[in-house]
């Protein structure tokens, strides 16, 4: 009896081993494969995702905005950056930012010759904030992006905004505000500049002040964040 009572123990004791190893490795495994980072809208945080559909002058799309990222990025120059503007079609310094935010989009894009950073991808978050007056709808959108005629914005119509069409900026559908809210937007215009591993490098609101990098007479703008934070090549920075 006590020679079999040994090799129960022993059985037991291996299967314990075995179990611990186990659960030894998937500790490892998951401290391998997860960077620690948080999700948040912070600077050093992970992105969250944006939901809905998107506009980039072709209709309206299903939108994945974790396809924009890599998470493998190594610092090099040819990954993509995001800059995304949280606005309302019927915010009036929305509409007025609107020229400034399209010249930005091409100055920052890998077209652009005289660009020797990255490229900077360039999405706009279209909500409708519970305000008196702020009507939106995908039209209004469309027309805002397209700079086109027949939909009022800000009390005029949308043509009549200052700037050009915004050819190279993807506008998000987030018209029942649910974007907005999972970034904790307080107002808008709200810009976040992200880095190509998804994790957030400046903010507008409460993010770092980045002073006035371009020496336009406006502190921490984020012309000025594109500047100080986007890789650049060498013989160009």
């Amino acid at each position: 009896m006590k020679q079999t009572y040994d090799d129960e123990a022993s059985t037991l004791s291996d299967a314990a081993l075995k179990i611990s190893t186990l659960f030894f490795i998937g500790i490892l495994i998951i401290a391998f494969t997860t960077d620690g980072i948080a999700t948040g809208t912070e600077e050093g945080e992970r992105a969250p995702l944006l939901d809905g559909y998107a506009y980039s002058g072709n209709g309206w799309s299903s939108f994945d905005f974790s396809q924009e990222f890599d998470t493998t990025w190594d610092g090099n120059v040819t990954s993509d950056w995001v800059m995304i503007e949280f606005m309302d079609t019927d915010c009036p310094y929305c509409v007025r930012s609107a020229e400034l935010f399209g010249e930005a989009s091409t100055a920052f894009h890998g077209t652009n010759p005289e660009w020797t950073g990255a490229q900077v991808n360039f999405f706009a978050s279209a909500t409708q904030l519970d305000i008196q007056g702020h009507d939106s709808s995908r039209a209004e959108i469309e027309a805002f992006r397209d700079k086109s005629t027949g939909q009022e914005c800000a009390g005029q119509d949308c043509a009549n905004r200052d700037g050009s069409a915004h050819t190279l900026i993807t506008y998000i559908d987030d018209l029942d505000q649910e974007n907005m809210d999972e970034w904790g937007i307080k107002g808008t215009p709200t810009y976040f500049l992200i880095q190509p591993d998804g994790i957030i490098a400046w903010v507008s609101n409460g993010g770092t002040n980045v002073g006035d990098y371009d020496g336009d007479g406006e502190q921490n703008t984020y012309i000025d964040a594109i500047l100080t934070h986007v890789t650049r090549d060498q013989d160009g920075a």
